[in-house]
């Protein structure tokens, strides 16, 4: 978002200096603040709106191992041993989530399975195909036939692939946990300052808002989707996406899994007070959802209510319709690097692709790690 000329100061207040300013207090920026205050790093947190304002707290609550693409699709796309990478982090992501930030204490927690459901012989056959090299490279999961709870007695799948350590949960919750965890252990080393817009970096490569500079000797930039407002070149690597997702109450639906269909296009799970999360179906209408608008669209919002009529085969009652704003980079690998359009030691983590959770901690962690070593990202970069 751009700021006039006229509400900038012409002598701004120069802060207090910090080691590392993180820009961005979603999961990436939070779990980076926790990184870097547990080496003694001193850090600052700037947020543009309040904590977890973007996909952060608008996502669907999927805690779920690799991506919504299935193994064998990814394999061949990625390379083996970067998908093998992936969904080691995803496992690894969910590991610091449990351990570190103890999130199955909270009461939206759900230890609930992921299961990838074919429709079609085709697709049926990469499932069996991905079951195979997952096996082969020491992941657990399993494949499903058949089932009883409404999905699999209304659409009757040809198979599914089950993660089974998998797990869901309130994001809006998640934040808070991770911002709460993070303050009660570091309250001395961590600053967060909502409300607060970084315009650009001053001659230094200090983040400076219309009226602050913020001395520092890092950054680190995690807005994901809007990284290009700050970091023009890098950031055109970042495409924004609009997920669109609705929240319904339906008579007498259970479901024992979080469910992905349609090569992850659409996405459905129920809560413990048995509320129907349901999203996707953006690849209808692709071009218009290629935007940072977090506004929902009738058109869309449309689809997805028959979708869940045709899914749920029940009177639905929708009690709530949002949109987030994902970051997709070309590879649909996260990254990491030096943004070398700036002075001073200024760097990017996102383009997580619509995987925040699933791989938000574990990507900071890398990314705070290449900070401290000067070592490029794990995943190839663009």
């Amino acid at each position: 978002m751009s700021v006039s000329h006229w509400k900038r100061s012409p002598s701004p207040t120069r802060e207090e200096p910090c080691d590392v300013v993180v820009i961005g207090a979603g999961i990436t920026g939070l779990t980076a603040a926790y990184e870097l205050a547990s080496r003694g790093i001193k850090v600052t947190i700037l947020e543009r709106h309040t904590l977890g304002w973007g996909a952060s707290s608008r996502n669907a609550g999927f805690l779920m191992r690799g991506v919504a693409e299935s193994y064998a699709h990814c394999c061949g796309e990625l390379g083996r041993e970067t998908a093998i990478r992936v969904w080691r982090w995803s496992e690894e992501n969910l590991g610091i989530l449990r351990g570190r930030y103890h999130i199955s204490d909270l009461d939206s927690y759900q230890a609930i399975p992921s299961s990838i459901v074919a429709m079609s012989d085709s697709e049926a056959e990469e499932l069996r195909n991905s079951a195979n090299m997952l096996e082969e490279d020491g992941f657990e999961c399993t494949l499903q036939t058949s089932g009883d709870d409404t999905l699999w007695s209304n659409i009757n799948p040809e198979i599914a692939l089950v993660n089974p350590n998998d797990a869901a949960i309130n994001p809006w919750d998640l934040v808070n946990r991770l911002n709460d965890q993070l303050m009660h252990d570091h309250p001395d080393k961590v600053t967060l300052i909502d409300n607060t817009e970084v315009t650009h970096f001053d001659a230094n490569g200090h983040p400076q808002t219309q009226s602050h500079i913020y001395p520092c000797e890092a950054v680190l930039v995690c807005t994901n989707a809007w990284a290009s407002e700050l970091l023009p070149s890098m950031g055109a690597q970042i495409e924004p996406n609009r997920g669109q997702m609705l929240a319904l109450h339906a008579e007498g639906v259970t479901l024992n899994a979080s469910y992905y269909l349609n090569r992850g296009s659409e996405y459905i799970r129920q809560t413990h007070d048995g509320t129907i999360i349901l999203g996707g179906m953006r690849n209808l209408r692709e071009s218009e959802e290629q935007t940072s608008s977090d506004a929902t669209t009738h058109a869309l919002q449309s689809a997805l209510d028959e979708y869940a009529r045709n899914v749920l085969k029940a009177e639905v009652e929708v009690i709530a319709r949002w949109a987030g704003t994902m970051g997709f980079s070309p590879t649909g690998l996260p990254i990491i690097a030096k943004a070398k359009e700036h002075p001073g030691k200024i760097w990017f983590c996102g383009g997580l692709t619509g995987h925040g959770m699933s791989l938000g901690a574990r990507t900071a962690q890398a990314a705070v790690e290449c900070m401290q070593t000067n070592e490029p990202s794990p995943f190839p970069v663009s």
